[in-house]
């Protein structure tokens, strides 16, 4: 039993992107579908995630080592706009906090704003170290090493270095998983990289940081289908091997079982029918019981699909003629790389 694309679609607009998630809600969508469909799926749900001001980000395996999370932050903390967001968080505590600032205003220009407001350019800076202190650094909500890399950030926007790279700098590096200057980042309070250990917390920590700048949540858009396909195509630059989508389906799991934890986040993952395929008895998602179990529907209408489930069977409503299977491929024996090779 299918559910339609477009009534599926109109369901996460109205149950959750324009309540749930807002009100600090969490959620994970597997959708379902045949391989040609799912592009038109990703960019109506990006759509209707824009339209109400999301920030929308898009990984795909075929890219990406989707099965490991700390890939999956680094791609979508490439496709966020990090100065413009906290400029945007810094304007709007200044003006909560009687800090009289315009729009076309830089924040660098503490000489000016300072004037504007009669006050001196060190009281100016030490209110707004205040405001970052109280409304970042003191917040339990984020993690330790992202409440250090938002603060740093803040810090460069108000007063620039002249060295280069700067400490702001340096704090993007770390965030988009590129390589920098460890001694920096050990001095400003940052003792690891980003990891299996810590990204999930970090991608958490985004999530709940993007109303704080008027951003209602986090979209995040994962296509899984280079991972479960039978035949992948010659385009990935990634080739998963079995542990790798064994780890896959390990990292859905954690995310389905993080949604109490985290907040103003919908993941939705697209993947072809080879996801629950009985043909494809080496990739589809009866080789992981712990992540089958909270998708698949154990009481259900016999007649009609449930549109909430985790994993929906999205109805084309055109007649495909025959599903695209064929021989398993052969896999090496070796987990190279946590699962994958490129």
């Amino acid at each position: 039993m299918n559910v339609p694309i477009r009534d599926w679609i109109e369901l996460m607009r109205r149950e959750y992107l324009a309540d749930f998630i807002p009100s600090g809600g969490s959620a994970v969508k597997i959708a379902m579908a045949p391989e040609k469909y799912l592009p038109e799926v990703r960019e109506q749900v990006a759509n209707a995630a824009r339209s109400m001001h999301y920030l929308v980000t898009r990984v795909d395996a075929a890219q990406t080592k989707v099965h490991m999370i700390d890939w999956i932050f680094h791609a979508a903390a490439r496709q966020v706009e990090w100065d413009g967001l906290v400029d945007r968080w810094l304007r709007l505590r200044m003006r909560e906090n009687g800090i009289l600032v315009d729009d076309d205003q830089p924040l660098h220009d503490m000489d000016a704003i300072a004037l504007a407001n009669g006050q001196l350019r060190p009281q100016l800076l030490g209110e707004i170290n205040r405001l970052i202190t109280n409304g970042i650094v003191k917040d339990p909500g984020l993690a330790r090493d992202f409440r250090t890399a938002l603060a740093m950030l803040c810090l460069g926007r108000v007063n620039p270095q002249n060295v280069l790279p700067t400490d702001a700098e340096v704090v993007k590096q770390w965030l988009l998983g590129e390589r920098c200057n460890l001694t920096t980042l050990k001095r400003l309070g940052i003792y690891q990289k980003v990891g299996r250990h810590n990204a999930r917390f970090l991608l958490a920590s985004l999530s709940a940081w993007l109303p704080g700048v008027g951003i209602p949540g986090l979209v995040l858009l994962l296509d899984i289908s280079p991972v479960v396909a039978q035949l992948p195509s010659q385009s990935n630059i990634i080739r998963y091997t079995r542990p790798g989508v064994l780890d896959t389906f390990e990292v859905l799991r954690q995310f389905i079982d993080d949604t109490d934890e985290t907040t103003h986040f919908l993941l939705v993952v697209t993947a072809g029918p080879d996801l629950a395929d009985v043909h494809n008895p080496r990739r589809n998602i009866d080789n992981y019981t712990a992540l089958r179990m909270r998708v698949v529907d154990d009481v259900h209408d016999r007649s009609r699909a449930n549109p909430l489930n985790i994993l929906v069977h999205l109805d084309t409503a055109e007649h495909q003629a025959g599903s695209q299977t064929g021989p398993a491929e052969s896999e090496e024996d070796g987990d190279e790389d946590r699962g994958a090779t490129a």
